[in-house]
């Protein structure tokens, strides 16, 4: 089976959402843990901000074995508790091959149509790719949906004006300041949705921009390339006392800025307003320091009032994408239906020719003195027309390799054949 488990900002708050982000080591971990599974042919792990996916393809088992089988391995790693299982989507087959597709062309997104989920799907492949644990099913499944993404992107209008997550959380910077040509920015965090953020302020209008990141090295390339100015991460405190908007986004597992933190910088900064704009799952703002004076906190969450402004101007191309996404999903898993055939197909194929190269025998011993060429060429020839007659109605017979029940029913068949025939 092709499966998924998962939860996204529409089944789940941020606060449940924070508990099984996944960063690229822990990813690295678990697939490989699930990998060992002799049932595992293939995982792939999609963690973002807004969701966190668990694609899957699993042999002999069922679908309820199967969901089980992760669901409690990720509950294991990330030491879930019970109410947690409410906010995911258990979801097979078709099903679960139309919402990749959905997902890496933006149609499930927070902002319809972002641009910036379909690297974040490569990324996963590629991880789970690199340690050996995608698997050939998933290694096809994944170049049909970056096809699929790009067709969406190229053939409808549907990414026009969308508002991603980053430059939702720009507009809520410049709603807050307006006059943001003479406000300062510190953004913390230069990975790829740091950069991302980086450019959503610049377009609006931010002048006065400073980056930081845990990798120094990393701040200063990214810096230069958005000609802003790169400053050491042990510097975050001297900076919340310098800017007015202060932007995070990195994988850290732990809050980067505190109460404590955020109470001394208000203190040295007369109390001026200070917007706190955090992006990262899990949060790296502690919960309580938005309860501080002048102090406004944003997270991934407030960003979807801004997002949903822009969504009437994107629905109409909805459906156009839509008929891409179905069309595409309809063709893989027809391409993966037809592995079902393979096995049979060989089977009789094998069978055919037992048959042939017994009666041979036996009819070349009947017949003693025959010329042996002409005998075993003819009877090749009609093994392999019969087989080719059987194979043609065998496709038509079991939808080409969806009607499962079909096939071992003449899996059983043939069997029974070579039996009687011993």
């Amino acid at each position: 089976m092709i499966g998924l488990i998962g939860l996204n900002y529409q089944s789940a708050p941020v606060e449940v959402r924070e508990l099984v982000a996944f960063s690229e080591d822990q990813i690295r971990a678990f697939i490989k843990s699930l990998k060992q599974i002799e049932a595992v042919a293939g995982v792939v792990v999609l963690s973002t901000c807004n969701r966190t996916e668990i694609y899957f393809h699993l042999k002999t088992v069922t679908s309820r074995e199967g969901f089980d089988l992760v669901y409690d391995r990720l509950s294991d790693y990330k030491n879930l508790k019970l109410p947690v299982k409410k906010h995911f989507y258990f979801i097979e087959g078709h099903k679960a091959v139309k919402h990749l597709f959905t997902v890496a062309s933006g149609l499930n997104s927070m902002a319809l149509g972002e641009d910036q989920i379909i690297g974040q799907v490569k990324n996963a492949f590629l991880l789970s790719d690199h340690e050996h644990c995608a698997g050939p099913v998933l290694t096809r499944l994944f170049n049909r949906t970056f096809s699929a993404g790009k067709r969406v992107r190229t053939e409808t209008k549907i990414n026009e004006g969308a508002a991603s997550v980053s430059s939702a959380a720009a507009t809520l910077a410049k709603q807050q300041f307006p006059d943001m040509a003479s406000r300062s920015v510190l953004l913390i965090g230069a990975g790829q949705t740091g950069q991302l953020s980086m450019m959503s302020l610049i377009e609006k209008g931010f002048k006065e921009l400073y980056i930081t990141n845990r990798t120094y090295e990393k701040a200063v390339a990214v810096a230069r390339k958005f000609k802003t100015t790169a400053v050491p991460f042990d510097s975050i405190s001297e900076y919340l006392v310098r800017c007015d908007v202060v932007t995070v986004a990195t994988g850290s597992t732990r809050p980067l800025i505190t109460k404590s933190m955020v109470e001394e910088a208000m203190a040295k900064r007369d109390h001026r307003p200070l917007i706190i704009i955090d992006l990262s799952v899990p949060r790296n703002v502690a919960k309580d320091v938005g309860q501080l004076e002048s102090v406004t906190v944003f997270d991934v969450d407030d960003t979807e009032v801004i997002i949903k402004e822009t969504y009437e101007k994107r629905k109409a191309e909805i459906a156009k994408a839509e008929d891409i996404v179905n069309k595409m999903a309809d063709n893989y898993m027809t391409w993966l239906s037809s592995l079902n055939l393979s096995p049979t197909i060989r089977q009789i194929q094998e069978n055919f020719r037992k048959i042939n190269d017994m009666e041979f025998e036996n009819y070349h011993n009947f017949k003693n003195g025959a010329d042996r060429k002409p005998i075993r060429e003819y009877g090749s020839h009609i093994v392999d027309k019969f087989t080719r007659l059987i194979i043609e109605n065998l496709k038509d017979l079991t939808d080409n390799g969806r009607k499962v029940e079909h096939l071992n029913m003449l899996n059983e068949l043939f069997e029974l054949t070579i039996a009687n025939e011993k």
